[in-house]
């Protein structure tokens, strides 16, 4: 059970942990039924999954590049979150120069990313506090956090609030590239540099502003020797680490003349954990490319918030062929096995030249606002990597095409931060997969269903109808609990009690449900006591 920031979603949901692992759905705390998850089917027929996109902000983008620091990017790589200290909304995240004219392979942008911190008091218009830290040529004041000269390039800032900690409430792991800096000396502060290509390091602060280099370089490295990494912080105060690893390929698999990945490998995501965000465990591949999976597809990042009986993420999906990069969504009871409901984007990319329209890289975590989640995220106008440029060689002819063939350095990602948003209760669904009037059907998995009201989260279509019947121990259904004695669930609810002529109290050997969808969408369900609801 992960700490992501939403402190009231953590202590409703953090009870149901073990009751939710055994029942294919039980009585939510959070006032909202839980979302559904693989393995609470026994059976499917005529069914699939579909998944909600999300809704770019219509005043995307909320904040874009302005200042000679960050005219290459506000980039993400960082945290957003509302502190519970004071209520305000602040991100810590990366800012990159930009770069008018590129020579070749030779480009500076992964050497120039500087933390930097921005504020909002409502999450939507942000400004760039005017800070102490770090000058700039005409600038005795920025917003930057941390300077090539204290350690090099900085990126994925995870900031975790703490506010028991009243002397350091703000604890940051943040990636640092000290080599790529210039320094002659490979050293981070106080410390020496890392002995991989990044090195995460360990910071606190009083305020979320100034602070204070702690430890590191932190080994086995949180990254794997990557250059990803998201920390993430349990209620018990151990750690969990999400962060981009290399299996290699495999026979068969598809290599990208041009793409950057210089390793050989699938960009996959591993996790590790930590008692005490030192000392860190072997890593475990979590996420990588599966039969269901075009063999370009890739990953990055998985970025996960608590839910009633596991999480839900969004995943990084990275295109090798078309160099871009949307979200996918995932779910998982335990946060280790992860399923992807659909392949199909949760949130797609805009077309090319458009804040999104090439890359987009989600912060550290989705944010849970009432009725509403959002994702905070750096929106690039190009794409990852060059596919065209005839001035590099080797060239290659592929599919008619004359394509670069030889891997290359990333582009500048000229980005401008967005956010896009999901009803937090309907973030995926099952439903018939023939659609029309053929309806399609789902067995839960068995469990003691007696003396409980089964409710549902379900959006009918205009013609449709969700009904449900009650099955014994054996998978028989149960008298006066039939589908014909079901009444008919149509239109647009978010909580509904399911009623059948034999009343809405599940007899005491009921054990299984049968849902029948015909152009119905099921969000969740669970079995509850019964009580009134408003």
């Amino acid at each position: 059970m992960l700490e992501f920031g939403n402190l009231a979603l953590l202590r409703c949901g953090a009870g149901l942990w073990l009751a939710l692992a055994a029942l294919p759905a039980s009585e939510p705390a959070s006032g909202r039924l839980p979302l559904l998850m693989p393995d609470d089917f026994a059976a499917l027929h005529l069914v699939s999954w579909r998944v909600e996109p999300g809704t770019p902000d219509p005043r995307n983008p909320l904040l874009e590049p302005a200042m000679p620091w960050d005219s290459g990017g506000i980039m993400a790589h960082g945290t957003v979150l509302r502190d519970p200290i004071d209520g305000l909304w602040k991100a810590w995240q990366v800012s990159t120069p930009g770069e008018e004219k590129l020579d070749g392979l030779k480009a500076i942008h992964e050497h120039q990313r500087r933390l930097t911190y921005l504020e909002s008091k409502d999450g939507v218009s942000w400004y760039r506090p005017q800070l102490p830290f770090v000058r700039w040529p005409g600038h005795d004041r920025t917003n930057i956090l941390l300077d090539l000269d204290s350690g090099g390039t900085s990126v994925y800032a995870s900031v975790l609030v703490d506010p028991a900690k009243r002397d350091w409430p703000y604890e940051m792991f943040v990636m640092r590239a000290p080599a790529y800096g210039g320094q002659k000396e490979n050293r981070v502060g106080h410390l020496p540099g890392p002995r991989e290509r990044h090195g995460n390091y360990r910071y606190r602060s009083k305020d979320g502003k100034d602070w204070k280099l702690v430890e590191g370089p932190i080994y086995p490295s949180v990254g794997g020797g990557g250059d990803v990494s998201y920390v993430y912080r349990e209620p018990d105060g151990s750690y969990v680490s999400f962060f981009k690893t290399y299996p290699k390929a495999r026979p068969g698999d598809r290599i990208i003349p041009y793409d950057n990945n210089a390793r050989g490998g699938l960009r996959s995501v591993s996790r590790r954990t930590s008692r005490d965000g030192s000392d860190w465990g072997d890593e475990k591949l979590v996420l990588t490319r599966d039969w269901r999976d075009p063999d370009f597809a890739q990953f990055l990042e998985i970025c996960p918030v608590r839910v009633d009986g596991g999480y839900v993420a969004f995943v990084n999906y990275y295109d090798a062929v078309i160099q871009t990069m949307c979200l996918q969504m995932a779910a998982s009871r335990d946060g280790i096995t992860w399923w992807r409901p659909d392949r199909r984007p949760a949130l797609a990319n805009a077309p090319l030249g458009d804040w999104g329209g090439g890359m987009i890289w989600q912060m550290h975590h989705p944010i849970v606002e009432g009725s509403r989640l959002h994702v905070y995220y750096a929106g690039s106008e190009g794409i990852h990597g060059e596919i065209y440029d005839t001035r590099l060689t080797p060239r290659l002819e592929v599919g008619g095409e004359t394509v670069s063939g030889i891997n290359k350095p990333t582009l500048p990602f000229n980005t401008a931060l967005c956010r896009a948003t999901w009803e937090f209760d309907r973030l995926y669904a099952l439903a018939a997969s023939a659609g029309g009037v053929t309806a399609g059907e789902a067995v839960t998995k068995p469990a003691a269903l007696g003396g409980r009201t089964v409710a549902v989260n379900t959006l009918v279509r205009k013609g449709g109808a969700l009904r449900a019947e009650l099955l014994d121990g054996e998978g028989h259904p149960l008298p006066g609990f039939e589908l014909d004695e079901c009444t008919a669930v149509t239109g647009d609810h978010r909580w509904t009690i399911l009623r059948w002529r034999g009343g809405e109290v599940a007899p005491a050997g009921a054990r299984q449900i049968r849902f029948r969808l015909q152009r119905a969408f099921l969000y969740g369900f669970a079995a509850e006591s019964p009580r009134t609801r408003p």
